[in-house]
This record gives structure tokens, sequence and C-alpha cells, in this order.
């Protein structure tokens, strides 16, 4: 029997086929263990007790815990300094985020600083 030149795995076409299905099972080998490591590793945030009653609002958990009227005041002005707090942490984050951009405008050129513009404001608002 005669053997065909470029037959067999020295041939481009083979090595190139097994290189893909190696690089398929690679990354379908990653995101596997990815998803399985976090879902481990990193389980969901539970919401912290404050933030969830403030979303629950005053009026609710006045009802449901049947809060006495010194209760009631202390809760509320819990809540509002909670509030109050979360406030003043947003505005630094946003004074933050605005330092951090003006910096980022400063090395750009005039064309980039356009297309850095272009891209965020287009990010979706929260």
């Amino acid at each position: 029997m005669m053997r065909h030149k470029g037959a067999g795995w020295s041939n481009p076409k083979v090595l190139a086929i097994v290189a893909v299905i190696f690089l398929c099972g690679a990354a379908f080998g990653s995101a596997v263990t990815r998803q399985y490591l976090h879902s481990k590793l990193f389980p969901p945030r539970q919401q912290e007790p404050m933030e969830a009653a403030r979303h629950l609002g005053l009026a609710r958990l006045k009802t449901e815990l049947s809060l006495t009227s010194d209760q009631e005041k202390i809760v509320t002005k819990e809540l509002d300094d909670y509030a109050k707090y979360y406030q003043n942490i947003e505005e630094q984050r946003e004074d933050v985020a605005e330092v951090g951009k003006q910096r980022i405008l400063n090395v750009l050129t005039e064309q980039q600083k356009k297309r850095f513009n272009e891209i965020f404001n287009r990010r979706p608002e929260r």
C-alpha cells in the first residue's frame, strides 16, 4: 500500500481540527468550572437588614411589627440616619467618578474625548 503524501498528524488540516477541538473543550471546561466555583465560593449576597428595612418602609414595619410609639420614633430615627449616610456615600461615589472621568479626559486627544463622551453618554441609566 502506498501512503499519500501529507496524510496523518503532520497535515495542517488535521492539526487545525485537533486544535479547534482542544480549544472548544478547554473553553467549555473553563466555563463550567467558573460557574461551579462561583456558585460554591461566592453565594448570592443577601440584602443588609437596614437596606431591606429601608425598602420595606416605616408604615409596613409599624403594622407588621406592631411598634409602640417609642419604638416607632427610634426606628424612624435609625432609618433616617441610614438614609442620610447612604446619600452621603452616593454623593462621594459620584464625586470620585467625576474626578476619575476628568483625569481620563485630560490625557485624551480631542477626537478621543469626543468618542469617549459618546461611549460614556450611551451607558444605560441605573
